[in-house]
């Protein structure tokens, strides 16, 4: 199948779909049908995370280019960029039914760390999408579920969009916690053969380390004694994200934590972050975010 026939699917997607969703707001959505499945005829590319948990029935389909058996017995938990089609004999039974759990890239990074054991579950997830839910760490997903599910059917309060964010972020990071127990400690991460695989997992880890103060390719491919042009490659083929991408989305990560939870002044923060000036370090931010670090801070200080 050819990429021009691959259907990237968003958080926005989920708005449109024909019946109205459980719980909706600009990075979570949850509801009780998935179109992915039932009614695009084509391979798609999921542009958001995202958790199924199937109650009954059973569906048949490739994910990540691997036929799949999704039923009652497992959940499926699906990265930004898994790729889901359907099998040559294509099937869902009459019962199928699921609660499904999307969540936007712009949580995704807030919630999870980058660095070589977030990566190294991601790339497991992408080779294994389904969990048993007898094992541990589907359970508790399940247990998750359930509480979500209360919480959306409470009354509305002022506090309602946060208690759910929060659940959210505790769910993923138990799952993550979870995986992180359940892999075996010699598997490596792997994105490919001997020195890419390497590379990749240096390239983290110095990305990790630096605490957003460099923001060139050419930085960390001096520091690790590559080309750009040889590490852009190389991250790029194992990763599916340009060196740049990976880069500037850690440093919007670990600017809008100093943000939320300190006092810094926009001065400070841009000296903190290497930046020339303040002027420099508020374009970077908008181009990234879509709004200033100032607004961004007053929206922070306005929810909480």
């Amino acid at each position: 199948m050819t990429n021009s026939n691959i259907r990237q699917i968003d958080i926005n997607d989920f708005k449109e779909i024909p019946s109205p969703a459980l719980y909706i707001d600009n990075d979570i959505v949850i509801v009780d049908n998935i179109c992915v499945f039932a009614d695009y005829q084509q391979e798609v590319k999921l542009d958001c995370f995202m958790i199924i948990f199937c109650e009954k029935g059973k569906i048949r389909c490739n994910i990540n280019e691997t036929p799949c058996l999704l039923n009652n017995e497992h959940c499926a938990v699906l990265p930004v960029g898994t790729t889901i089609s359907p099998t040559e004999q294509d099937y869902i039974s009459d019962d199928f039914s699921i609660k499904v759990c999307a969540i936007s890239k712009n949580l995704i990074n807030e919630i999870l760390c980058i660095n070589k054991e977030t990566f190294r579950i991601l790339h497991y997830l992408y080779k294994n999408p389904i969990l048993p839910v007898k094992k541990n760490v589907s359970y508790k997903q399940y247990l998750y579920k359930e509480l979500l599910m209360t919480l959306i059917g409470e009354e509305e309060h002022v506090y309602s969009k946060h208690t759910r964010h929060y659940h959210i972020r505790g769910m993923l990071c138990e799952m993550m916690s979870g995986l992180s127990k359940l892999l075996p400690r010699e598997e490596k991460f792997e994105v490919g053969r001997g020195r890419a695989s390497y590379i990749v997992q240096e390239f983290f880890m110095a990305v990790n380390a630096d605490n957003a103060k460099h923001r060139s390719v050419s930085y960390y491919a001096d520091m690790l004694c590559y080309s750009p042009k040889y590490l852009s490659y190389i991250i790029k083929n194992a990763i599916g994200k340009s060196p740049l991408q990976i880069i500037n989305e850690n440093a919007i990560v670990q600017i809008k934590n100093k943000l939320k939870y300190t006092n810094m002044s926009i001065k400070e923060m841009s000296d903190f972050f290497n930046f020339p000036n303040a002027s420099f370090f508020c374009k970077f931010f908008k181009l990234h975010t879509g709004c200033t670090p100032l607004k961004f801070r007053q929206q922070q200080n306005k929810v909480n």
